[in-house]
């Protein structure tokens, strides 16, 4: 009775012209023939661009699922290579094949399993295909460290970015024509993307609320045309260092994990790492990147990742996610505890923590809206003296002159775009008159036209925006609406409570006996120091609160 069998080939996308699966499959088919092998036409199985590293590919799971089922004798394959690269798992697969009753044939290397010295040869080939591609790994390496080093940039820059060719193109050993390098170039409708991504995560925007917005709006990504923008591609836009000009390579590497087979991202030494400054890439300024870095640092202080239980780095809700104006930046002058509610009585009362511990000496309460009424009063009288508040007014009105200034290189832009779609439009129309129309052309002409009816309407719509550009309104008329800032801050409390934590840094409540009247806290920060108070009706002078009348026990 004749042996069944079934073929099995491969090409690796760098190596598809010299080993194509038609000449693999004719040399087994050939062999076959020749040793009066009966061949299944319907078990002839192949892998088109898949590296021999890759353990998961169509054709191979397809193949091991057949032979597992006993549907053919032996498996014929033109080169071991074709089969794997991995020596650990070539081995695996022999293994698989000998537990299945199935025989191995490698036509180009001469071995059958049926054969005793087939399995030490077949260890040797194993050990060669794997070398062969670590070498070839190296050379790439190597190869591509020349073009670092010569201040060309190698792979994909990554959104923002296009590369476009330089220098003396040459053709290479395939044929194929070939530039001597590539330069990065911004792309500009992207860079003003990014610069929004940026400026709504710092200004406090959640990342699944940018990521919604930019999909309503059908912004392209990366890869897609219109929208598909996910938490991962905004991740890796906020943490791109690229963006302020800095171009890093050879930073990682990947390790292929032996049971599961899977490649991991492993960060190199520093000292392997290739800085470099390339000033024609940067579209950040420092500060705005710096902040977004501040805020990275935030999130992960209060959500650490990887972490069960406490962890050091995490920090507690209230510092992260402030209920109140000045939750979590009060420290007790005593001790240099915390301070925090410790009455929930009306609005509550901020006391010292160690002290409820009684670990200080410290037992003066204060009430949570006399607090806010008097800092806020404090800071605010400070800051809307005439000479400052006029300052103030002046900064604010430049910033948001500016940020509305984007609309006029906006309109550049989109002139750009339109000249380019009209210049379309009339190629097409050219084809069309010459008689050279076919389906696909029309199809592409409608789309032209569509894109220029699209940019023209953008473009009308910007010089509407153009022409009613922001005109800020009366000093008087803000000084008046300042007058309830408490109010103000307290219809965003969260936001407001971290940007008055950012401004005046930690308060320290120093507490204060004299010699007559009640004791009273003096509020100590970076900007000024506030006493708080000394009016021997507004606080309280120990923790005897909750045996007092109206309290909460």
């Amino acid at each position: 009775m004749k042996m069944k069998a079934a073929i099995y080939a491969r090409y690796s996308s760098e190596n598809q012209k010299e080993q194509s699966i038609d000449d693999q499959v004719r040399v087994c088919r050939e062999y076959a023939l020749k040793h009066d092998i009966h061949l299944l036409q319907e078990h002839i199985y192949f892998d088109e661009a898949a590296s021999g590293s890759l353990r998961k590919r169509p054709g191979l799971e397809a193949l091991k699922e057949a032979a597992e089922q006993k549907l053919f004798d032996a498996v014929i394959i033109d080169d071991s290579s074709r089969l794997s690269r991995d020596n650990q798992y070539f081995n695996t697969l022999l293994c698989l094949f000998q537990f299945w009753s199935v025989d191995l044939i490698s036509v180009s290397d001469g071995l059958n399993t049926q054969e005793e010295h087939a399995k030490v040869a077949y260890q040797f080939r194993g050990i060669f295909n794997e070398l062969y591609l670590s070498d070839l790994k190296k050379k790439t390496h190597r190869g591509q460290m020349g073009q670092i080093l010569r201040g060309f940039t190698v792979g994909s820059l990554g959104y923002g970015y296009r590369t476009v060719p330089v220098g003396e193109a040459q053709y290479d050993k395939k044929g194929r024509l070939r530039a001597e390098g590539f330069k990065p170039e911004i792309v500009p409708e992207e860079a003003r993307i990014i610069k929004r991504i940026f400026e709504s995560f710092v200004n406090g925007m959640a990342l699944n609320a940018i990521i919604k917005e930019l999909n309503a709006e059908n912004i392209p990504s990366f890869k897609c045309t219109k929208g598909n923008w996910r938490l991962s591609t905004l991740s890796r836009i906020l943490k791109n260092e690229k963006y302020t000009g800095k171009y890093t390579w050879n930073r990682c590497t990947s390790l292929k994990d032996p049971l599961s087979g899977k490649r991991k991202k492993v960060i190199r030494a520093k000292e392997e790492w290739v800085v470099q400054d390339k000033p024609e890439m940067r579209i950040l300024s420092d500060e705005l990147w710096q902040a977004a870095q501040r805020r990275w640092t935030q999130i992960e202080e209060a959500y650490p990742k990887g972490q069960t239980g406490f962890s050091k780095r995490q920090k507690s809700r209230v510092k992260t996610h402030p209920p109140h104006l000045f939750s979590g930046t009060l420290q007790c002058g005593a001790c240099h505890g915390s301070m925090a509610l410790v009455s929930g009585k009306r609005s509550g009362y901020y006391g010292c923590l160690n002290a409820q511990r009684k670990r200080c000496d410290n037992k003066i309460l204060v009430s949570r809206a006399e607090l806010e009424k008097h800092l806020i009063k404090k800071l605010f009288e400070d800051l809307l003296v005439p000479e400052r508040f006029n300052d103030i007014y002046k900064q604010v009105t430049k910033a948001i002159r500016e940020h509305c200034g984007d609309i006029p290189e906006e309109i550049r832009l989109k002139n750009i775009e339109l000249n380019r779609a009209e210049t379309r439009v009339h190629n097409f129309i050219e084809f069309v008159a010459q008689g050279r129309a076919t389906k696909s052309l029309v199809e592409a002409l409608e789309q032209a036209e569509k894109a220029v009816q699209e940019l023209t309407v953008d473009l009308q719509s910007l010089q509407k925006a153009k022409s009613s550009l922001f005109e800020p309104p009366p000093e008087e008329w803000v000084a008046h609406k300042l007058g309830d800032v408490k109010s103000i801050l307290e219809k965003r409390t969260e936001k407001s409570a971290l940007l008055l934590r950012n401004y005046l840094g930690t308060i320290v409540l120093s507490p204060q006996v004299p010699d007559i009247g009640k004791p009273y806290y003096r509020a100590i920060s970076k900007v000024n120091t506030v006493p708080l108070l000394d009016n021997a009706d507004t606080g309280s002078n120990s923790l005897r609160w909750w045996t007092q009348a109206g309290s909460n026990r």
